[in-house]
């Protein structure tokens, strides 16, 4: 795993100080992930996950020593289904991952407080929202993280990251 936050480094372990910026995850297995990197907005992290680690662990682990409230993934994707890393998030996989899942934000069941702020993730992969599948897997994500999802239902652009943050 590789970690950008100003400046890139190759470290093993990003030093993280429960930083609350946003986190741009993005996947080594995009063919331009090192120009992804590099647009990746000041204000935000941006933290690449290696084509062999498994996604979801390493996404738990930064956000367990943050204060992050809203994450954007970028990588692969299709119909009720992301790729993180060797690891895939779909329907199928969702129960196995709910533990991790659930501690992204620590925001605890039920949410109490609605007019608290819910926290954010954006999963930029082509067509993860689209069809039936995709709707389930959006709404069966929100359920399990508390967290408003947005997601692609179309081909995905790689010049969305310019905002991200």
């Amino acid at each position: 795993m590789s970690s950008f936050s100003g400046q890139f480094s190759n470290s093993k372990k990003p030093s993280i100080d429960l930083d609350n910026r946003t986190i741009v995850f993005i996947s080594s297995h995009l063919a331009n992930w090192d120009f992804l990197v590099q647009k990746v907005i000041p204000e935000a992290r941006g933290i690449v996950i290696g084509s062999q680690a498994d996604g979801i662990k390493e996404i738990t682990e930064i956000l367990s020593l943050s204060q992050c409230r809203e994450i954007h993934l970028v990588s692969y994707g299709s119909p009720g289904c992301f790729y993180l890393g060797n690891s895939e998030l779909s329907l199928n996989t969702l129960i196995r991952y709910t533990p991790e899942l659930r501690s992204w934000f620590n925001i605890g069941f039920p949410v109490q407080n609605p007019n608290k702020k819910l926290p954010r993730i954006s999963l930029y992969g082509c067509n993860v929202a689209a069809g039936d599948v995709g709707e389930e897997f959006i709404n069966k994500l929100n359920r399990i993280t508390g967290a408003e999802i947005t997601a692609s239902v179309n081909i995905t652009n790689s010049n969305v990251l310019s905002y991200c943050g």
